[in-house]
């Protein structure tokens, strides 16, 4: 009787299931059973839990000026779990842009950006772009006096940049200031426009390593030993045995997210007003870096020094293999890792800065 019922119920769909696994499956290195090959599926997901609490958000919230933080307070102070969905939502922001930092530093590390894999790493740089400005965009929203300064100082970056920051920060503020259309814009920015490129960002990148595949690090014997394993245990597939590993991490990431929201939910701050500069307001975590440097260099050389910055980042495989490699070979004969080392660098000034912005 259930098969039976199995049948019909598959005739209503003509698919060849079994072709099509075969098709979509990907056979993967044993290497990647550590958790930590499972870092850009966790953002995946992560950004899968966003869009679930964001949407509940969404029911309550008023994206207008007179309306933006009243809607806040309500969500948070009088509808029921809206306090710890709110909260939620605000460490699962955190948590996303973390897993998309770790995924990126585990490819650079591992050299999976080489042989011709610059697609894939350019989308994911994108990708890092996308869910900075994702979670820029969820704070700004709050309209309280951290959102609204962010926003200006946003702007005046924006405006910074040269030959098209004026017409940026128009597009940008929704006019030439702060006004009445500005959380409009960030509201549209937040749920419609930044998602939607983010889901395509994540399928050009998915499409690239697909077409060529999982990156194998290691040396000729590492090789050597993965082909043994192979022979003796059969291909690891994607589905279901990765995907079922993702499950289980972003399942204890969840649990830990939760107990977070619990122990230290998010407050209200004051209300936006224009006519009162804080004293001391800074942006989130994950801009503090930036924040130090255009303290550093402030102005339009600062704003350029990032931009230039960002734009290394982008055409990193490119400037590993005809820049930092022939240096390899003309001055290290090979026994340094130029990029590497420039990479590990970069990423140690990010952290230490960070760290230094926040006290």
């Amino acid at each position: 009787m259930q098969n039976r019922l199995l049948d019909d119920l598959l005739k209503a769909f003509p698919i060849d299931i079994k072709g099509l696994y075969e098709k979509v499956d990907e056979h993967l290195p044993h290497s990647a059973r550590r958790w930590w090959w499972c870092w850009g599926g966790i953002a995946g997901l992560l950004f899968a839990l966003q869009a679930v609490t964001g949407l509940l958000l969404a029911f309550y919230y008023r994206a207008e000026p007179g309306t933006a933080y009243e809607s806040i307070r309500a969500i948070t102070e009088d509808v029921r779990f809206g306090l710890f969905v709110r909260s939620v939502h605000a460490w699962g922001a955190s948590a996303m842009v973390v897993f998309v930092l770790l995924h990126m530093l585990r490819v650079f590390v591992t050299g999976a950006f080489r042989e011709h894999r610059w697609g894939a790493w350019m989308a994911g740089v994108g990708l890092l772009g996308l869910a900075l400005g994702l979670a820029f965009t969820g704070y700004a929203l709050v309209n309280d006096q951290v959102s609204y300064w962010a926003i200006v100082v946003t702007s005046n970056i924006v405006g910074a940049v040269p030959l098209v920051g004026s017409f940026a920060r128009h597009l940008f503020l929704a006019g030439d200031s702060f006004n009445g259309a500005t959380l409009s814009r960030m509201y549209a920015l937040h749920v419609q426009i930044l998602p939607a490129t983010l889901v395509a960002a994540v399928l050009v990148h998915l499409m690239f390593v697909r077409l060529l595949g999982m990156y194998r690090p290691g040396t000729k014997e590492d090789h050597a030993e993965e082909a043994a394993v192979t022979a003796r245990q059969g291909p690891y597939h994607f589905f279901p045995d990765h995907a079922l590993s993702e499950a289980a991490v972003f399942s204890w990431l969840v649990a830990v997210i939760f107990l977070l929201a619990l122990a230290f939910p998010v407050g209200m701050g004051d209300p936006a007003d224009p006519a009162v500069t804080p004293e001391h307001i800074k942006p989130e975590w994950y801009f503090y870096a930036f924040f130090h440097m255009l303290k550093l260099v402030p102005g339009q050389l600062g704003v350029v020094l990032m931009l230039a910055l960002f734009g290394a980042l982008f055409f990193w495989p490119f400037l590993d293999q005809h820049l930092f490699a022939r240096l390899d070979r003309a001055l290290f004969r090979g026994r340094v890792e130029t990029s590497l080392l420039i990479g590990l660098v970069t990423v140690a000034v990010y952290l230490v800065w960070s760290v230094v912005e926040s006290h």
